[in-house]
């Protein structure tokens, strides 16, 4: 009876958020954007209390399930930001590694004063 009574507390906030969100939808391009923007994070807060809740009284098992089940989401949703952020950084470091090759190619020349015979 605990999970729900737990359920009972998230409920009202979800149906209350869904409410604003359904009469927000006549409002300005600005106001709206940030109320969606208010939306978002409170149903963000939301779903995470509720997952600490269940995870702390999930076992061991149920966990690795969860984990399982959400990080190839996870994984799928970083993704782009990721290379977004890592293309930059992979670009400069192949223009440093090309450049220190085609410097390292470059003949040295003779050390002797008398050239080749």
């Amino acid at each position: 009876m605990a999970g729900r009574s737990e359920t009972d507390s998230v409920e009202p906030l979800l149906e209350e958020l869904i409410k604003e969100l359904m009469t927000s939808t006549g409002s300005d391009v600005k106001s709206g954007s940030h109320h969606e923007d208010a939306i978002t994070a409170a149903l963000s807060e939301a779903a995470t209390v509720s997952l600490s809740r269940t995870l702390a009284q999930a076992s061991a098992f149920e966990r690795v399930l969860l984990v399982g089940a959400l990080a190839p989401a996870l994984a799928d949703a970083l993704a782009p930001a990721l290379a977004k952020a890592l293309v930059p950084e992979i670009v400069t470091a192949l223009s440093q590694m090309s450049a220190t090759a085609s410097t390292s190619k470059e003949p040295i020349a003779s050390s002797s004063p008398g050239g080749s015979h």
